[in-house]
């Protein structure tokens, strides 16, 4: 009997971890039976699952409710705690830097948190009596990662995913994420998504293992191709599509339109909400109210399906990104598989998206004059040039981005650990 227990944040609750919906159907061919284990214990069931899947939630705690049980949690997991505690303060010490009090509390949280769901999936598998081979599959290295590492089973192999708030210690408070030590030694394999979040861990833990995978994420796509005449558009259709918060500068694309001379019209439509909606929307008619040869207009929190169709049925000539911190933006995958040109700052692994021929990277810091000349120049493309990119964009997705050959990918990698861990 073969088993997967998947740890996940939300999924299948609430509307995170969307990538799940389409990698599950994939990787779960191989197994007889999926435990899921959920830490959201809040929201609703929200996709749905087949009848040979235990969902089963748990959120590890360390807030006063769970101290009552902290009493015995740490003296019956005291060898594993100390353990873990001193080889992340010597591993600190030597391959990074030293920590201070708040990070060590931080540690010591996370250690019990992490110890919590262990002896919570042990009382699980012995519940529902699993035995066989059995896979743990963390689909993020945090809590549920620290937990998988500190079992033991024989027949069993342990892996996770690694994206990027749980990996980029700069995203996060006090700029510390505990226990890379931890799941380095212990965990078979981790899958990273981006090749820039691979190299971002070898260079913290001055370790590179065969078990550190590139394993990018991908979309499918189920709408068809828009129909493209290849003659220079009347208007040129932008789209961007992000959260409206301070780190994705949605400011800049307005202030960039503003600079655009009259002689080109350009309708820019932008999908998404957030907390400072109201202030991009006072912007926007502040700078490009008067401007009569563009139109704008902000579509809110957008249906995926919605979103995926709108591609589909309408011509769109450029996406633009304007973080200024990211993984590997679904988005900007989403654009390509209709073969629409991108143009993103060169944050986290958007290079390992936006590649020569496909779009341009724009700097970090980019001014508004950059961005404007960068919209220009494709506004002002030959017909040729705009379906070379257009393209390329579309190979690039099928080559990289296409979530059932990824998918199919990791299953493979999956079994050649599994295939190693039974021969050794």
């Amino acid at each position: 009997m073969r088993t997967l227990v998947l740890l996940t944040s939300q999924y299948p609750f609430g509307t995170g971890e969307p990538f799940l919906e389409t990698e599950l159907p994939v990787i779960t061919t191989g197994f007889d039976k999926v435990i899921i284990i959920a830490q959201d214990v809040h929201h609703e069931k929200t996709r749905n699952t087949p009848g040979n899947y235990s969902i089963i939630r748990f959120n590890p705690t360390t807030e006063v409710s769970g101290y009552a049980r902290l009493l015995f949690l740490v003296p019956s997991n005291l060898s594993i705690f100390l353990k873990t505690y001193y080889d992340e303060l010597s591993f600190r010490k030597n391959k990074l830097s030293g920590l201070s009090v708040k990070k060590k509390i931080i540690l010591i949280r996370k250690i019990i948190k992490g110890l919590q769901l262990k002896d919570f999936i042990n009382k699980r598998l012995r519940s529902e009596n699993i035995h066989g081979q059995i896979v743990f599959y963390s689909y993020w290295l945090k809590t549920s990662a620290h937990a998988i590492a500190m079992l033991h089973y024989d027949n069993c192999i342990k892996i996770s995913r690694a994206h990027g708030s749980d990996l980029y210690e700069e995203k996060n408070r006090l700029s510390y994420l505990p226990l890379y030590s931890l799941v380095s030694s212990s965990l078979d394999a981790i899958f990273f998504i981006s090749e820039h979040g691979k190299q971002y861990f070898i260079d913290k833990t001055g370790t590179n293992k065969s078990g550190y995978i590139l394993s990018r994420l991908g979309v499918n796509r189920n709408e068809p191709l828009p129909i493209y005449t290849g003659r220079q558009p009347s208007i040129f259709n932008i789209v961007s599509c992000s959260n409206i918060l301070a780190l994705k500068r949605i400011d800049l694309i307005i202030n960039a339109l503003e600079k655009i001379g009259p002689g080109k019209k350009i309708h820019w439509v932008h999908f998404g909400d957030g907390i400072l909606r109201k202030d991009i929307e006072v912007l926007a008619k502040e700078k490009l109210g008067r401007k009569t040869n563009i139109s704008y207009s902000f579509m809110g929190q957008y249906p995926n399906h919605k979103l995926l169709e709108y591609y589909s049925t309408n011509n769109i000539n450029l996406f633009i990104n304007t973080s200024s911190t990211e993984g590997v933006p679904v988005s900007i995958m989403e654009a390509q598989s209709f073969g629409i040109p991108v143009i993103a700052t060169d944050v986290g692994g958007v290079k390992e998206v936006v590649t020569e021929g496909t779009g341009q990277l724009l700097p970090v810091n980019l001014s508004t004059d950059e961005l404007a000349d960068k919209i220009e120049y494709f506004i002002n493309m030959t017909d040729n040039e705009r379906n070379i990119y257009r393209n390329n964009a579309l190979k690039n997705w099928e080559n990289n981005f296409n979530a059932t050959s990824n998918y199919h990918n990791f299953i493979t990698k999956l079994n050649s650990i599994l295939a190693s861990s039974t021969e050794s």
